[in-house]
């Protein structure tokens, strides 16, 4: 019984240990922790998920509500899609055991776990399905998992799911199909859904594509064909609705985020000329500037490729199953190059990076093409061999003329797929009946050649240092501990560092800054509107004004410490600076930590506090930050709309080097006159008191256009932004002069927007101290909910509160639920009645409940379908 069970498990054990082995001895070899210096930390693996991860753990051992709502997520916004696109892996559940610096070694664990599971899976299909068996099930296993795309999208671990659940499914289809038995179809393609909602689309896509060749490949009568159609629409129907539970609230939070961004008109055309993917069937095929706009990722090793051809030109298969897999693959090769079909895999929506994300079904569909085709006892005939061999000059001419126009490829690679490809022609010909043991170097070629490509590939790739991550992490664990032992309430913390935009999601803190596909756009628009950097997805609370500090409740502000009083072999280099704010001045040192800073905001106004009757008014801000922000001011106090509390500021001096000069600065624009020499124009002012002082920079000053210098200095400023923003260029700093320099970096710049604002410290600390009469006293609170106490007055009946507005929030007064309203497009708020009252704010995921009932419903009825089939089934038996 032992031996059999070896006999049996062994191909599937190789299956998983093969790839994952080989990639686990990769990243040792390249120093990534635990085993060296470096990490798996690269582009959005360590700008974006490793904060997740972070959130992940926080999550579940801490702030279970955080899987519905986080106030770590920007101002604050619903998680339930969050965590349907990026979170809901099972194998997340292995970063449990590591601390918050140790992320990166669990995110390898992780990686390697799912090239096994990978290959693992493939193996346990294809040997289910007696296509293969013995020690071709690893080989097929390997090539699946170190596949082209898995390798070029290892970063995206949230997607890799979608690989090992994608031959699952497929087996599904075929019991379906064959057997008429629906659960392991419905079982896994929930599963898909539940996992990832985006890539399981992707294979729903592909189940129609494989239905209609299944039934072909199986082909019975047209009665079983109409069967088998009803029977897959209602699987599928069943699948989407055990997922509901997930699926419907992410659909509707996706309106108000990423899919507000779908297309609705796009162009009949192709993203590249399609012979270019030919280049991708080479090993290392891919480098970094293949990540943001590229080629497909399709390299599946010589092995399946020479099957594959076969499979069209032997006679194995009905000429029927031929043409309906030519047919798929003829759609394929349109789909990753013909823009309309590109759009249609990817739900209407250019991928941002990463592109033809959906390649990954293509790779498959090859593999399985070449699994079904062979068998080691019927050698492919000499007709296949010259094919693929004319085939194989044709494409190395090809890429070879065209390869300076192919940034990932090299006459190495070329030189290396072909030898790989003649190898294994050799290996898969009728040589192969003299010389048996040609046939055993086929799982060795395919071992060196898709470990070649995974090599050739990786390398050409710059990874997070592990020190560079966990001594940050752990610095900002520290801070973000030490805030909430001054402080255990309710707040929002400012900082002049940032790693990434997730900082407060790894740091477990309340902030302003956000960077995920999920944000909901109204967020964005806020930010843009009042002279904060943002973006398609993300958010940074770089350039906040005293004013929006205390309306957001920044109550705290880190800042790291100066050179001088940490030295200059400290920790410090590990901290990125985010932005210079002169505004700390006016706050107070609370508490000095070896590298940073506490500093406390008097001016904050809570998360809640009472203000005048107008701003129920303000329904709509215009593109203008600082107009935006005396308006909002206005309103919370009541006063007359022209009343400002930011003024114009005059510059005292301008000097031009090399340039054109001006009478009027903004909106004009800055030319060379000598184009080949240095050009700058400086900006001078002196400020007359100890008010602080704001720049405003339009979208066209960014890096790329212009280097800004503040008394000789860098400018210390976030470098991204598409509107208007607001730098803090001096506070307290009284008769000291200021000199703003810009340097431009191409023949002309356009100054657009750039004027200087000063903020009147007396005014507005007199209205600060009128916002903070009655504020929300909150007396309980958690991720969903927050309640307290507040006193209403005749002149000030608005609660005004810092709470993105959005559905699912639930107001109550004295117990009784009341509508709200929304200022400013972002912000909820309540009308109360003159006195003291009592307020509950509740959040509820809409369309949970509905989700729940349609999962539950759906589980019913597969249950009863599965206990009839068994019933009928076992009256069969008997009789």
């Amino acid at each position: 019984m032992i031996k059999h069970f070896i006999n049996k498990t062994w191909p599937l054990l190789l299956s998983f240990l093969v790839p994952s082995l080989f990639m686990l001895i990769y990243f040792a070899s390249r120093g990534m922790a635990p085993f060296g210096r470096s990490s798996l930390l690269t582009v959005d693996m360590g700008q974006q998920y490793i904060d997740f991860f972070a959130f992940f753990r926080n999550t579940l051992l801490h702030h279970p509500g955080s899987f519905f709502y986080s106030f770590s997520k920007a101002l604050g916004g619903e998680t339930t899609s969050l965590w349907a696109y990026y979170l809901m892996s099972p194998f997340n559940l292995l970063l449990l055991p590591f601390s918050k610096g140790g992320l990166s070694t669990g995110v390898l664990i992780m990686t390697v776990a799912k090239y096994g599971c990978a290959g693992l899976s493939l193996g346990w299909v294809l040997n289910r399905l007696q296509i293969q068996s013995g020690w071709r099930l690893p080989m097929f296993g390997t090539i699946y998992a170190l596949s082209g795309w898995t390798i070029a999208n290892q970063l995206n671990l949230m997607w890799l799911d979608a690989l090992i659940v994608l031959p699952l499914v497929v087996y599904g289809l075929e019991c379906l199909i064959k057997q008429q038995h629906w659960l392991p179809y419905v079982s896994w393609l929930a599963v898909a859904f539940i996992v990832n909602y985006y890539m399981a689309y992707m294979i729903s896509l592909f189940t129609i594509l494989y239905f209609i060749f299944s039934v072909v490949w199986h082909w019975q009568s047209w009665h079983r064909l109409l069967i088998n159609g009803l029977q897959y629409v209602g699987a599928s129907v069943l699948a989407g609705g055990i997922a509901a539970f997930i699926l419907l609230p992410t659909y509707f939070a996706l309106q108000l985020s990423k899919a507000s961004y779908t297309l609705t008109k796009f162009k009949w055309t192709w993203d590249y000329a399609p012979l270019k993917m030919l280049g991708k069937l080479y090993p290392g095929g891919f480098n970094f500037a293949q990540m943001p706009k590229g080629q497909p990722n399709l390299f599946v090793g010589a092995a399946v490729l020479i099957l594959v051809v076969a499979f069209f030109i032997e006679g194995k298969f009905h000429w029927s199953v031929k043409l309906v897999a030519g047919l798929i693959t003829i759609f394929f090769v349109l789909s990753v190059s013909f823009t309309p079909l590109n759009l249609l895999w990817h739900a209407g929506q250019f991928p941002i990076w990463y592109p033809y994300r959906f390649s990954f079904i293509v790779s498959f569909w090859l593999i399985w093409l070449a699994a079904i085709t062979w068998r080691p006892e019927r050698h492919l005939n000499w007709g296949s061999i010259g094919v693929t061999t004319l085939l194989l000059v044709a494409t190395d001419t090809y890429v070879f003329i065209d390869s300076h126009h192919l940034n990932f490829i090299t006459t190495g690679q070329i030189i290396t797929g072909t030898a790989m490809m003649l190898i294994a022609l050799i290996c898969l010909s009728p040589l192969a009946h003299r010389f048996h043991w040609l046939l055993y170097l086929i799982p060795l070629l395919t071992l060196a050649d898709m470990g070649t490509n995974a090599v050739l590939s990786l390398n050409k790739i710059s990874y997070v240092p592990q020190n560079q991550f966990a001594i940050y992490t752990n610095i900002l664990d520290q801070t973000s501990q030490a805030t909430k032992n001054l402080n255990s309430g309710l707040y929002r913390v400012g900082t002049t560092f940032q790693r990434t935009k997730d900082d407060p999601m790894q740091g477990d803190y309340f902030s302003g800054s956000h960077f995920g596909s999920t944000l909901e756009r109204k967020t964005t628009g806020f930010y843009d509107l009042t002279g904060n950097p943002d973006g398609d997805g993300f958010v940074t609370y770089a350039n906040g004004t005293e004013f929006m500090d205390a309306l957001l409740n920044m109550k705290y502000f880190w800042s790291v410490n100066d050179i001088p009083l940490v030295g200059h072999h400290s920790e410090y280099k590990y901290l990125p600076t985010l932005t210079r704010k002169p505004d700390l001045h006016d706050y107070s040192a609370t508490k000095q930590l070896p590298q940073t800073t506490i500093y406390q905001n008097p001016n904050s106004l809570g998360m809640g506090f009472m203000a005048a009757r107008q701003t129920l008014g303000v329904k709509q801000i215009i593109h203008d930050p600082m107009t935006n922000q005396n308006q909002l001011w206005n309103a919370l106090l009541g006063q007359s709309s022209q009343t400002k509390l930011f003024t114009a500021a005059n510059f005292n001096g301008v000097t031009f080097t090399n340039t054109n000069r001006l009478t009027n600065i903004t909106g004009s624009t800055l030319t060379k006159i000598k184009p080949r020499k240095p050009a700058q124009m400086t900006l001078t002012f002196t400020p007359q008191t100890d008010d602080a002082y704001y720049l405003s920079l339009g979208a066209n000053l960014q890096k790329d256009n212009v280097k800004m210098l503040l008394n000789g200095q860098p400018l210390a400023q976030y470098q991204t932004f598409r509107n208007t923003v607001l730098v803090n260029i001096a506070n307290q700093q009284k008769d000291e002069p200021q000199k703003i320099t810009f340097v431009l970096k191409k023949n002309a710049l356009w100054l657009q927007n750039v004027t200087l604002y000063q903020l009147p410290q007396q005014a507005f600390q007199e209205g600060i101290k009128q916002l903070q009469q009655h504020p929300l006293k909150v007396t309980d609170w958690g991720q969903t909910h927050l309640s307290g106490h507040v006193i209403a007055t005749y002149k000030q009946p608005v609660l005004m509160t810092s709470i993105p507005a959005q559905d699912g929030w639930q107001a109550f007064v004295d117990g009784h639920r009341v509508s709200t309203h929304t200022i400013a497009d972002e912000f909820i708020a309540l009308r109360l009645t003159p006195g003291p009252h009592h307020i509950t704010l509740r959040y509820r995921t809409p369309h949970l409940g509905a989700g729940i009932f349609i999962s539950l419903v759906s589980l019913v009825v597969l249950g009863a379908s599965e206990w009839i089939k068994r019933r009928h089934n076992n009256a069969v038996l008997v009789k």
